[in-house]
């Protein structure tokens, strides 16, 4: 699986101030979904070329910072509670106390729409150079312009 971002990359961006083993908290597999979900359909043709290293530059001031909070986005469920051989369970210690379902949704719905306004702040920047720069982009294939969400609602 070729992803956009390393693990500790994404780790650093999107939970910075973690005790983090080296990366292996967030899988792999979480990073290539997030590109496959959010990136792709809306580089399009891009994509490709960013998975070639052909615009290192793009990638690391646009792409990665959406691409970590996409990741993050992703992963708050699983933070908030791990999956195991004994079900589903909330870590808990005398110092911390799991978050409510409640706080959990509100700072998912936050982060998906900070993660949106990153991946817009890099379409702009791509459309704003245009098909001079960035000849693999096709705007008429961005979904973010062609769907719109708002309160969970697609319109």
């Amino acid at each position: 699986m070729k992803t956009l971002m390393s693990s500790a990359e994404v780790v650093a961006a999107a939970f910075p101030g973690s005790l983090d083993d080296g990366g292996g908290f967030v899988p792999e597999s979480t990073i290539v979904a997030a590109q496959e979900k959010f990136i792709k359909p809306t580089l399009n043709g891009l994509y490709a070329a960013l998975e070639q290293g052909t615009y290192p530059d793009l990638l690391d001031e646009y792409v990665k910072p959406a691409l970590a909070a996409y990741v993050r986005y992703m992963m708050l469920p699983a933070v908030a509670a791990n999956v195991g051989t004994v079900g589903i369970v909330q870590p808990r210690s005398t110092v911390f106390t799991p978050a409510s379902d409640r706080a959990v949704a509100a700072v998912r719905r936050r982060t998906r729409a900070d993660a949106t306004t990153l991946m817009r702040r890099c379409v702009e920047h791509i459309e704003t150079l245009g098909s001079n720069v960035y000849p693999e982009y096709d705007p008429l294939q961005n979904v973010l312009n062609r769907v719109s969400v708002d309160a969970g609602v697609v319109l």
